[in-house]
């Protein structure tokens, strides 16, 4: 019998206790402002910009094209050139590519870039101006910056694979953005 009522008061006390409450207390303190854009605005999201552009190497642009690119230090930039075409898709490479020739001849496509401006060249140990416009004419070029952090959680990325850059880093098509190369 003692169980029994040991066993009631104790469901009593399980069923009514919990639904006490009391007054509310005071409000804590306010959190810490996040970071905007001036006067309250959302800031430009610059993680993982993509550009395109076509260009046409020539003796008039020294074989060089660039442009103004404002690059946080640390952080990376990718530069693409479409190589070929396969099955109607574009096949893409990471610069610096050489393309070797006969009789010892060489041609690199290349890139450098500061944190305001990038450019990509072509070198080679013969006379550019001997290429046949499949090299120089129309080239089309495509930048990825990438924010030093990210290259170092990714570490394991083939950062020369184009699709693979841009499944990672969420984009498509249609986020990539037009630059005009001069």
């Amino acid at each position: 019998m003692k169980k029994i009522l040991y066993l009631v008061v104790m469901m009593v006390a399980m069923v009514s206790l919990p639904a006490c409450e009391g007054p509310e207390g005071p409000q804590g303190p306010p959190g810490l402002d996040g970071v905007d854009g001036e006067d309250g605005e959302d800031g430009i999201e610059v993680l993982n910009l993509v550009f395109e552009g076509q260009v046409t190497f020539s003796e008039e642009n020294d074989f060089a094209i660039g442009s103004q690119l404002e690059i946080s230090p640390g952080d990376n930039l990718l530069i693409f050139i479409e190589w070929a075409q396969v099955e109607e898709n574009s096949l893409w490479r990471l610069l610096p590519q050489t393309v070797f020739f006969g009789e010892g001849a060489t041609l690199t496509y290349n890139y450098q870039y500061t944190n305001t401006f990038f450019n990509v060249f072509m070198q080679a140990n013969f006379e550019l101006t001997e290429l046949e416009a499949e090299w120089t004419d129309n080239q089309r070029i495509r930048i990825v910056l990438l924010p030093g952090f990210f290259v170092e959680e990714n570490a394991r990325v083939d950062f020369s694979d184009f699709d693979a850059v841009m499944e990672l880093i969420g984009k498509d098509e249609n986020d990539i953005l037009p630059l005009d190369l001069k």
